[in-house]
């Protein structure tokens, strides 16, 4: 080989070595226009993307998610009647799950709810976008076992059906995740210790992260520390 060749090669390897070094050294992108400060935010949402489904749903069915996020009970598929089309609008279906199930459920069925909920409480809402069946009845919920993070196993009558104007619709798309992590309230880059997030349809890559406005005008007018929880059925009639 020619010594003009073998410094030709010798300078197409370090151009290569230099493109792989430099892409190993650019960080990853999580988010859009996210500040730099709220970026270990948007990582744990990612993180959470990818871990919720092991949580365990607090509900066993979807439902359309009303516009100030009311979670009847039990659990069933429903639309968004939200305002905004960015978080619950869009007339999506949405099923819950909760990083702590116990404590989610205390907030509806305990004689007195704690006030505050503990940090490190997540609640994610998978937003689903709906599709009309041709059947006139709901079919048999799906039933499966699932191994949940706490080593736990439970057994889940899920259903991702709904009815509505005498019309049948099944959840079929996953169209983003809605997250609520609970952190220090003392922290200025919270919402009183939440922080809200959104998680777009991939998975990968996370829409909004923060004291999201329309989140906090929301979930501001909750009554369990910015959770609106299940609706107790076992309660006395008033």
């Amino acid at each position: 080989m020619s010594r003009v060749a073998l410094v030709g090669l010798l300078g197409l390897g370090s151009i290569f070595c230099f493109a792989l070094l430099a892409a190993k050294a650019e960080p990853e992108k999580t988010s859009v226009d996210v500040p730099e400060k709220l970026q270990p935010f948007a990582k744990q949402m990612l993180e959470i993307a990818k871990t919720y489904p092991n949580y365990g749903r607090v509900d066993d069915e979807f439902r359309w998610a009303p516009w100030l996020c009311r979670m009847p009970n039990p659990g069933q598929t429903r639309f968004t009647a939200s305002k905004d089309a960015d978080t619950h609008g869009g007339r999506k279906l949405y099923s819950v799950f909760a990083k702590d199930r116990e404590a989610y459920h205390l907030l509806s069925f305990a004689q007195k709810p704690p006030a505050e909920v503990a940090s490190g409480q997540i609640i994610v809402k998978e937003s689903w976008l709906p599709e009309e069946i041709k059947s006139s009845e709901i079919p048999v919920p799906v039933q499966q076992r699932r191994k949940l993070a706490n080593g736990f196993e439970v057994f889940e009558s899920f259903q991702p059906y709904v009815q509505r104007d005498g019309k049948v619709y099944k959840a079929s798309k996953i169209a983003g995740l809605f997250i609520m992590m609970k952190t220090d309230p003392k922290n200025p880059d919270t919402d009183k210790g939440w922080i809200y997030g959104m998680v777009s349809a991939d998975l990968k890559q996370v829409t909004g992260v923060g004291k999201i406005e329309s989140c906090m005008e929301c979930h501001g007018k909750a009554p369990h520390d910015r959770l609106f929880g299940l609706p107790n059925q076992f309660a006395p009639a008033k």
